[in-house]
């Protein structure tokens, strides 16, 4: 995602679904914070969109939290717009089994053998993956 306003758009849109979701699970920050190894002022951040997740923390919340990737992931972040997903979690990703557990959050199925573009139409969500 090379647009800047976009991308704290993302992340203040994923910081608010991890608060929700913290919150229906009747979870303090500090209570979560604790059980994925962060401070309470870390979530904080993350939950105000101004600190970034890595995967494995996003991981680690969804677990917690027993919600599947895709409650946290906001879509579509602009009806006309598709977010290259690659692009979001850039170095982050080790290998293909994340980039496979992402794509099974957010539904994306392979539709080719060697390697195509793989997208999710942007009315159903704006994601797309190369």
């Amino acid at each position: 995602m090379k647009d800047a306003p976009q991308q704290t758009a993302f992340y203040r849109q994923l910081g608010a679904s991890i608060r929700t979701c913290r919150k229906r699970s009747n979870l303090s920050q500090e209570g979560l914070a604790t059980l994925i190894g962060l401070t309470r002022t870390s979530l904080t951040n993350i939950e105000n969109g101004r600190q970034h997740p890595p995967l494995h923390t996003l991981c680690e919340i969804v677990e917690k939290l027993k919600v599947d990737i895709s409650e946290l992931l906001p879509r579509p972040l602009a009806a006309a717009e598709a977010v290259d997903i690659t692009a979001m979690v850039g170095n982050q990703l080790r290998g293909a089994d994340e980039l496979a557990f992402i794509k099974s959050g957010l539904g994306i199925k392979n539709r080719g053998s060697h390697g195509d573009t793989e997208t999710q139409d942007s009315s159903d969500g704006g994601i797309t993956t190369r």
